[in-house]
């Protein structure tokens, strides 16, 4: 961007017509970074609409996307001096823990030979509700009330945090939980609940997989 001075002041614009798009990409991808790290309601948030659509302070589009730029840098350093909070790092934190801490005690279950395989195979549907409220309130997804692993699929599937195969997955992983939960455990066996074992360690890894590109997309 170069400046353009005027008895007025001036204003910021593309050094060539072609890149004026590209421009217009970029603040728009910092838009939604701040909404998704620094919340939908937040002042920053907030702020940033404003100034691009108001075109800045200068009245043009490139003049407003410098400004969403020092916002952001400015966002950062607040993130840095620790008087402001990434949205969703705790719920991330809590991924972590499921991915290790929780599985652990699963793992511990199923070498158990006198633990019931219900046990491992609800704790692993626990896990799974967890990850999922967490990835929910990370991303900034509306979650029911009262969340299940049912309804939590279904949010997260509506905002293509999902993909048909995850959806898949966890119903079949809903559906052994559900028999574990309900009693029926002449559906259940130590061999189901190593299977339920692996498949909640794939989802919890793809899970981790999704917050990890999304920080990169953020970069």
């Amino acid at each position: 961007m170069s400046w353009k001075s005027s008895e007025y002041g001036g204003w910021w614009a593309a050094t060539e017509p072609q890149l004026a798009p590209r421009i217009a990409a970029r603040a728009a991808a910092a838009m939604e970074f701040l909404r998704q790290y620094a919340g939908a309601d937040s002042f920053w948030t907030e702020r940033a609409n404003a100034v691009y659509l108001n075109k800045g302070d200068n009245q043009s589009p490139e003049s407003g996307a410098r400004a969403i730029g020092e916002l952001l840098l400015a966002w950062a350093d607040q993130v840095e001096a620790g008087v402001v909070e990434i949205v969703g790092s705790r719920g991330w934190e809590e991924v972590g823990v499921v991915s290790t801490d929780v599985m652990v005690q699963v793992r511990r279950l199923l070498e158990d030979r006198l633990a019931h395989p219900a046990a491992p195979i609800v704790l692993c549907g626990a896990a799974l509700e967890i990850a999922l409220r967490a990835v929910g309130d990370a991303r900034g997804v509306p979650l029911p009330d009262r969340p299940t692993l049912s309804t939590l699929t279904t949010a997260l599937r509506q905002a293509d945090l999902l993909t048909k195969q995850d959806v898949k997955d966890l119903e079949q992983c809903g559906g052994l939980r559900n028999a574990a939960a309900h009693g029926n455990f002449e559906d259940l066996s130590l061999e189901r609940a190593g299977l339920m074992e692996q498949q909640t360690n794939l989802i919890l890894r793809r899970l981790t997989d999704l917050q990890q590109t999304v920080h990169t997309q953020g970069e």
